[in-house]
This record gives structure tokens, sequence and C-alpha cells, in this order.
């Protein structure tokens, strides 16, 4: 049976180190991300605008090869916006010759287990973006980060009313919905099945 290792690594960040291995290292780091940058987008149509922002990488790699074979990077809120091998975009690490034992050395990783790996690989594929126009909805609050408004609605989808819980990205918006009465949102959402609420995250106002 094939094993696989699952690692994640945040990405380097400007390194305030006078070690001369911390400026090595730093170097490699800041060629590699520079030669990929400038490469490997090209054969990523759907994520070449995201991967800049990705903050975190896990990636699952062969055990006997080293290879990575599957990749998914997060933004700094924690949400997945890559994964990749996926459709018509070959991948990031995937299509490069960095092996595993490279990885450990030239980027602070962690193991994860492969349920969470899974769990972050369909997790991606149960979004897809969603605009909508709302009339009724109900602003909710929390404390969280100095106070955050979210709404909760009622939306068609899928030939279906269902209640739609919806997370702003900018907080410019979160105020101003509440001088609106009408709105247009578009953002990703998540269907976790008929008996749940349905989620809207990243979710932009598009009132002029």
């Amino acid at each position: 049976m094939k094993k696989t290792t699952y690692i994640q690594f945040r990405v380097p960040k400007n390194e305030h180190n006078s070690e001369p291995d911390g400026i090595v290292k730093r170097n490699i780091k800041k060629a590699i991300i520079g030669i990929l940058g400038s490469i490997i987008p090209k054969a990523n149509p759907d994520f070449e605008n995201k991967i800049d922002l990705v903050e975190k990488w896990v990636v699952e790699l062969d055990n006997e090869t080293g290879i990575p074979e599957r990749e998914i990077g997060m933004d700094k809120d924690g949400r997945i916006i890559v994964k990749m091998p996926f459709k018509n975009n070959y991948g990031y690490w995937t299509d490069n010759n960095l092996l595993l034992p490279d990885f450990k050395e030239l980027f602070e990783t962690t193991e994860i287990n492969q349920d969470s790996f899974e769990n972050y690989w369909s997790l991606f594929e149960k979004t897809e973006d969603f605009e909508t126009e709302l009339t009724e909805f109900k602003t909710q609050s929390t404390g969280a980060d100095g106070g955050h408004k979210y709404l909760k609605a009622k939306v068609d989808y899928n030939g279906r009313n269902r209640e739609v819980i919806i997370f702003f990205t900018d907080k410019s918006d979160e105020q101003k919905i509440t001088e609106l009465n009408k709105i247009r949102i578009r953002g990703k959402i998540v269907d976790d099945g008929i008996e749940q609420s349905l989620t809207l995250y990243e979710t932009k106002l598009l009132n002029e």
C-alpha cells in the first residue's frame, strides 16, 4: 500500500538574522520562490492571481520518492484559496524538483495526519461562487476582533429556499450594510447539507 507524508509550512517572510546560516537559507528561499513565481503560475490559470496570497501550504508527498503529489494553499485567515493539481491547474510545488528532504531543510515544516489533509481537500470542493441580491436580511454581531457584523437571510439555492449566514471580507462593508435596504453581494458559498444553513464566506458588497 502506498504511503504518504503530509506537511504544512508558512511562506517565508523577511528574516532579520545576522547569522551566516540564516542569510544563506534566506537567499535560497528567495531564489526558489522567485523562480517558481515566474514560471509555475502560468500552468495554473485558475489560481495565478491567488498564489501570492497564500500564507500557509499543506502538501502531500510520496514517502518512497519524496515527490509532492497534492497541495493546498491557505490565506492569512485560514481560508483555502488554492488546491492543486485541480482541473487545468498543474500545481505550484507539485510541478518542481523539490523533494521531502528539501522542504524540511528549507522551511519550518510540521506534519499533519491524512484525515486533516483530506478534510481540507474536500472542503475546497464544497465551495462555489455565489451572487445574489437581498432585500430582507437580519444583521447580527460578534465581539471578536473589536466586533464584526454578519447577516442571516433566506436565498433560493438549487431550487430550495435556504437560510444563509453571510460573513464579509472587509469590515467597511459590514458598516455599510447597516445603512442599506437592498444589497447585492458575492462570495464563496458552502453547503454542508440540507439540514444545515448555507454559509457565504469572503463576501463582498457590490452596491455602487
